[in-house]
């Protein structure tokens, strides 16, 4: 198809899926027997009769006598939005090679980028400060390597991730189950207006869709989907979040999971996922390295050997500035500017994660302090 047929294409497909009473599953069976959209908007009443159910079908001659094909697509693009169907050349190849793809999916910014590698980063909505600082900073190392970091801009663990990599200057995309127009949860609004200008915010759902429960395990598969492998950052026994892991592993996508305490109940879940095979992400280098081996390509990194070596002796000073009474990481992290260390905030907020993974220093709620093991 040239440009302009694939104009015309995404017209029909956006009209065809959005028929009152007409379902994935239809549009599905529909094309597979029309070969385009626009075959199937021309298809005789009596063999759309022979797929559709008698209201299926009702709904569908009443949409076709509108004859709004190209107006109601025109409003769409008015929104600041694109719809890109399966049959589109555009469509990411990742998702269309799921069990069910969407028939299409809503865009607002870009789609993620197919020559570079994704991670979806997932984890709790309640999450404790050692989730919150995990997800920063794997997030940030991984956009900053050049990574799609892909989410589904949610409370917690998923809105702290994107955040981050738009803060490192990389490409996050946000999947949404409700319309791409409208921001949920309200409190990331701030993230959802930044993204489409560094990433995209994607959905199967049209726009003015609300959020609703039922539609959250349809968005996680796309999550899972659009990714080459899954980082879970916090999650209980019972949660969504394993939800997605599930989908991600009949996808046949790669699992990580950020290790935690036996004794927190956030992190029941990922070290539940440790226990059946799931790989232990240690730090952002483990996933990297990971990626590089497994799609075979060559990552960002820097090219500097001075600069390696004085942040590597920066971030072996970090513990030179805890003690055993416990201090913010605002606190911390502003004594060592003072001394003129040079680590920028995640790479702080990465040797703390180290630290305290390594037990050589700990945690309580918002607070660090020396933990006396290496004593």
């Amino acid at each position: 198809m040239n440009n302009e047929e694939m104009e015309k294409e995404r017209e029909f497909s956006y009209w065809l899926c959005n028929i009152e009473e007409i379902g994935r599953i239809t549009v599905s069976r529909l094309m597979q027997k029309a070969g385009s959209a626009e075959k199937v908007y021309r298809m005789q009443e009596d063999v759309l009769a022979g797929i559709l159910t008698p209201s299926q079908l009702a709904g569908f001659m009443k949409a076709r006598q509108e004859k709004k094909v190209k107006q109601d697509y025109q409003k769409l693009c008015l929104k600041g939005m694109r719809f890109i169907p399966f049959s589109d050349p555009e469509y990411p190849r990742r998702l269309r090679a799921i069990p069910d793809p969407p028939n299409g999916i809503y865009v607002r910014g870009g789609l993620p980028e197919e020559e570079k590698p994704a991670v979806a980063v997932i984890g709790a909505r309640m999450c404790s400060e050692y989730g919150r600082y995990a997800a920063a900073q794997y997030a940030a190392a991984l956009s900053g390597a050049g990574v799609n970091v892909i989410s589904g801009l949610a409370r917690g663990i998923d809105g702290i991730s994107q955040e981050a990599a738009l803060r490192a200057g990389g490409k996050t995309y946000a999947v949404l189950g409700c319309g791409a127009d409208i921001c949920y949860p309200v409190e990331n609004r701030k993230i959802y207006d930044k993204i489409p200008g560094q990433g995209g915010i994607l959905s199967e759902f049209p726009p003015g869709t609300s959020p609703k429960s039922i539609f959250f395990p349809m968005r996680n598969r796309i999550i899972s989907g659009l990714s080459d492998m899954v980082l879970v950052v916090e999650a209980r026994k019972k949660s969504g979040t394993l939800i997605t892991v599930d989908m991600a592993l009949e996808q046949g996508k790669e699992v990580f999971v950020v290790p935690g305490r036996v004794t927190d109940a956030l992190s029941s879940g990922c070290n539940e996922l440790i226990r059946q095979g799931a790989g232990v992400a240690g730090s952002p280098a483990v996933l990297l390295e990971e990626l590089a081996r497994s799609r075979s390509i060559l990552l960002q990194k820097t090219a500097d050997p001075d600069k390696v070596a004085s942040e590597k002796q920066a971030e072996d000073d970090v513990e030179g500035f805890l003690d055993f009474t416990p201090r913010t990481v605002d606190t911390i992290y502003g004594e060592m500017k003072k001394r003129g260390l040079s680590l920028t905030l995640p790479q702080f907020l990465q040797r703390l994660l180290e630290l305290q993974m390594e037990g050589r220093i700990r945690q309580e709620g918002g607070y660090f302090f020396l933990s006396g093991e290496k004593f």
